[in-house]
């Protein structure tokens, strides 16, 4: 375990191990429901086709029929980009460039590139980084993380810190980073 300035409490550390227990909790009996209900849909299928010929009990059989329809794609309707959103929530807050490079610890000059390609697709670390640094609540942050193709897990503890961080408004990184250190994850 890293060693940082230790200025979070043992208060803190308890109530994050009860927060992150309650989601393994959770997600435990989630599993447990999903696997009852993907055995009851597969045992639904295999009745229903059971008796059919089997050309029309093979999903994949009929697939061929429609494979040389045209594929239509509209672009306009294509969502915002990561960078859009970004930049959008940036002009919103009126925080400054520099100030939000600073707050979320990432290079200058990485922070210039986003600016100049908005095709540019970030590392998740990144994109949390300048969650963090916007001081972005839950929803915002979900929303701008999934911009850029990435969410908070519930079943990675290292993401379960993050949104617990998030939904107690500690947006400083070294505390995140401290805070991820305790349970041996991989820092942001």
């Amino acid at each position: 375990m890293r060693h940082f300035s230790k200025k979070l409490s043992s208060d803190f550390f308890e109530d994050l191990k009860q927060y992150i227990a309650s989601y393994t909790e959770m997600r435990s009996e989630e599993h447990n429901e999903a696997v009852e209900l993907a055995f009851s849909a597969m045992d639904e299928c295999y009745e229903s086709t059971a008796e059919l010929p089997p050309v029309y009990a093979m999903p994949m059989a009929r697939r061929g029929l429609v494979a040389d329809a045209p594929i239509n794609i509209d672009i306009a309707d294509k969502e915002p980009s990561f960078c859009d959103n970004l930049f959008n929530i940036i002009d919103e807050k009126n925080i400054k460039d520099s100030t939000v490079y600073k707050r979320a610890d990432i290079d200058r000059r990485l922070f210039s590139k986003i600016r100049s390609d908005s095709d540019y697709h970030p590392a998740k670390n990144t994109a949390i980084r300048l969650c963090l640094a916007l001081e972005l609540n839950i929803a915002e942050t979900e929303r701008l993380l999934e911009s850029a193709g990435y969410c908070l897990s519930l079943s990675s503890t290292t993401d379960l810190v993050i949104r617990y961080c998030i939904e107690h408004k500690i947006f400083n990184i070294i505390s995140v980073n401290e805070a991820i250190d305790y349970f041996s994850g991989k820092l942001i």
